[in-house]
């Protein structure tokens, strides 16, 4: 059995400096995994969404909103009212939501989310926003 510490693993994760974000899967395999995230303050990842599988996450520390939309035949998205979240917070993003998380604050934002492999590496769609 491995044990990963989330706070150990984003220290070494490497950050991408053009979105403010750090990952690092934490346990699992390809066929759905555990990971870690550290946005920077005020920071967003892009919009996107996943054709196959849901998405879990767990706030760790910080504040954001998850902006939730459907994407339409036209190639934009039907964009829903943000949910606001906070440290303690958990939920689900459902196959074909386009989704986007922003902190919302100066510090940074720590989430664990779980999820395919493949939405990290071929099965993301990104979007306009």
């Amino acid at each position: 059995m491995k044990v990963t510490n989330i706070f150990e693993a984003l220290k070494v994760a490497k950050k991408d400096e053009a979105v403010g974000i750090r990952s690092i899967r934490l346990s699992g395999d390809d066929d759905f995994a555990v990971y870690g995230a550290q946005i920077d303050g005020l920071k967003r990842i892009g919009a996107h969404y996943h054709t196959k599988g849901n998405e879990i996450y767990q706030v760790i520390d910080g504040e954001g909103k998850m902006h939730i939309g459907n994407p339409k035949e036209d190639g934009k998205v039907e964009w829903l009212e943000p949910l606001e979240v906070k440290t303690g917070d958990c939920f689900t993003i459902y196959e074909g939501q386009v989704h986007q998380l922003e902190n919302i604050a100066p510090e940074d934002l720590i989430i664990i989310f779980a999820c395919p492999y493949s939405h990290i590496s071929t099965d993301r769609i990104v979007v306009q926003r």
